[in-house]
C-alpha cells in the first residue's frame, strides 16, 4: 500500500507502458495508482498528450497528485507545467526522460520541441541509467539541474523500460518510496 495522503498517476511514455513495463507492474501491486490514456501511444501529439494528463490529474482532485513519469511522458510533464495545465501535484517521479531534441529522437513524436526549460512548482526525483540509448547520464543530470529535481542514478539499465525486465523493480519502489516520505 502507498501512502495515502495522495492519488498516485503513472505517465507512460512513447508506446505505452506495456504487460512487461515496471509500471503496469507497479499498477498491479497498486490499485491506487492510475494511468494516463492516451488515444494512440504510437503516434504522440503533445498538445493531446498534455490535455490527457490535465484531464486525468482533475479528476484527482480530492488528494495532491504524485506523478510516476517514464520516458516521454516525463517531457509531457515539462511541457503541462510550462502551460500552467497541472494543479494539485505534490511531487513527480520522472525515470529515463529521453532528449527529445536529437536529431535521431522518432519522427513520430509531434510538437514534443521544444522540451520547457523551467522549474518545476514542486518536489522532483530524476531517475537515471548510465547507459540510456536516449540520453547519457551528464545530459539528464543538466536537466534535472535545470528543472531543480534531485538526480539519482540506478546504474545500468538501459532505457529502464520494457527491454530491461526489471517487472516490479523493487528498487525503483524503494526510490519511489523514499521520495514520497519527504513529500
Amino acid at each position: 500500500m502507498l501512502d495515502n495522503r495522495f492519488n498516485y498517476i503513472n505517465v507512460p511514455g512513447l508506446g505505452g507502458s506495456g504487460e512487461h513495463h515496471w509500471q503496469t507492474f507497479w499498477e498491479q501491486a497498486y490499485p491506487e495508482i492510475h494511468r494516463v490514456q492516451q488515444a494512440d501511444w504510437d503516434h504522440p501529439i503533445c498538445s493531446v498528450w498534455v490535455n490527457k494528463l490535465q484531464l486525468i490529474t482533475e479528476t484527482c482532485s480530492d488528494k495532491p497528485v504524485v506523478l510516476i513519469a517514464h520516458s516521454l511522458g516525463c517531457v509531457t510533464v515539462l511541457h503541462a507545467v510550462a502551460q500552467r495545465k497541472l494543479k494539485g501535484i505534490a511531487g513527480a517521479f520522472l525515470v529515463a526522460m529521453p532528449d527529445a531534441e536529437r536529431a535521431d529522437f522518432p519522427k513520430e513524436c509531434i510538437g514534443f520541441i521544444p522540451v520547457p526549460r523551467i522549474v518545476l512548482p514542486f518536489p522532483a526525483v530524476m531517475i537515471a541509467s548510465e547507459n540510456d540509448p536516449y540520453i547519457t547520464s551528464p545530459e539528464l543530470k543538466k536537466w534535472a539541474d535545470v528543472i531543480q529535481a534531485s538526480f539519482v542514478s540506478v546504474g545500468q539499465r538501459g532505457h529502464i523500460g520494457t527491454a530491461a525486465q526489471l517487472t516490479y523493480w523493487e528498487e525503483g519502489q524503494q526510490l519511489f518510496r523514499s521520495f514520497v516520505e519527504q513529500l
